[in-house]
């Protein structure tokens, strides 16, 4: 295709343009066809996640065909508070592909900003071969080094066969004077992982606020003494991020019409028709004492049993595949979707730091 191809920065002006992107590059998995629809406006998880956020985008003459971001946001590394870096939102319309618009996006957010963030990462499911071909690229100054330390396991569990909370947890609701509790289990959860976030209590709050959450919406589990031992987020994103179905092919039908009978005579949500969504429930936020994994069972099982109402399709819980609190989703029905968690340092002397359980927050990809 011949014409004028430039980047340039792009704002919440190009919002419907960069969300009809989204839809046009879909992704095609065992024959269903869907995209992560960030509707109605994509620029809303950079203001939740992120403190500061770029975007550029991919012009053929004055029409966008691409666009990608960057956020800018507080993190651990080894221990330390540092400035990290996410890349995000890398969508290019197949007939801009081949222009490399990649590598002119990298030098647009890095080159000339040596000071900015020494540490960053960026995740790609496996198997996305024109993304997994930039790891570890190099050739140009500006291009920071990068490699794979983990694997971000999503297990998504879906609502189906009845399960109890067997463990000797019991697990409620919190309440707005169990805050102080719940920070100190977060800020020990996260002071032990890499891109762990800040935790202080004064930030929490803003962060709920920031997000339209409730503390209600965080459960905890309770031993037989009554004493916290753990907490998680269930979120319904529904209103800034979703999976939405275009096509199925007659490969996945066997998927299709099991799914159908067993919607028959199970508590589950009926399966979405073209154009609809499946209804998730995203777990984040989660911590235990002594990252214990019963006590993490116990409130996944809690909350399962909370939603078996035909409402919600599945719960997507997610960590790097180093972490044992994975095991935590044993004995539920459940997918797994697996991608590259992607370290990237301009030090050259902590390019080759092993992160320890690298935290990714599955709420905001």
């Amino acid at each position: 295709m011949q014409g004028n191809y430039h980047i340039e920065p792009i704002g919440e002006f190009y919002n419907d343009e960069m969300l009809s992107i989204i839809k046009a590059s879909p992704i095609v998995a065992k024959g269903l066809e869907l995209y992560f629809d960030k509707s109605p406006d994509i620029f809303e998880i950079g203001r939740m996640k992120y403190e500061e956020c770029k975007h550029v985008g991919f012009f053929l003459n004055d029409e966008l065909k691409g666009f990608a971001s960057i956020g800018y946001s507080n993190a651990l590394i080894g221990g330390t508070k540092e400035k990290v870096f996410t890349l995000f939102h890398f969508y290019l319309l197949p007939e801009a592909r081949g222009r490399h618009f990649p590598e002119k996006a990298v030098k647009f957010f890095f080159e000339d900003q040596q000071d900015r963030s020494n540490f960053g990462c960026f995740v790609t499911m496996k198997g996305n071969r024109q993304a997994e071909s930039f790891i570890g690229r190099q050739g140009y100054r500006w291009i920071p080094p990068s490699r794979v330390i983990d694997d971000l396991v999503v297990k998504s569990i879906f609502f189906s066969f009845p399960k109890k909370n067997h463990t000797s947890y019991t697990v409620r609701n919190a309440r707005v004077e169990d805050i102080p509790e719940i920070v100190w289990l977060l800020k020990l959860e996260h002071e032990q992982r890499d891109f762990g976030e800040i935790i202080q209590e004064d930030v929490f709050l803003r962060k709920m606020e920031k997000r339209g959450l409730k503390v209600e919406e965080y459960y905890l589990a309770e031993n037989k003494k009554g004493e916290i031992k753990g907490v998680c987020l269930a979120w319904d994103c529904y209103s800034f991020r979703r999976t939405r179905v275009l096509k199925f092919s007659s490969a996945y039908s066997p998927v299709l019409y099991s799914y159908k009978a067993l919607a028959k005579i199970l508590p589950m949500a009926p399966f979405p028709k073209l154009e609809e969504c499946f209804r998730e429930l995203t777990i984040t936020d989660y911590a235990t004492e002594g990252r214990d994994t019963t006590i993490m069972h116990a409130l996944l099982s809690e909350i399962y049993r909370r939603n078996l109402n035909r409402k919600y399709h599945f719960m997507n819980f997610a960590s790097c595949r180093s972490d044992e609190f994975l095991t935590a989703a044993k004995g539920f029905w459940q997918q797994d979707i697996v991608s590259n968690i992607v370290f990237v340092s301009r030090n050259a002397d902590r390019f080759n730091h092993s992160p320890r359980l690298p935290y990714i927050d599955i709420a905001f990809l």
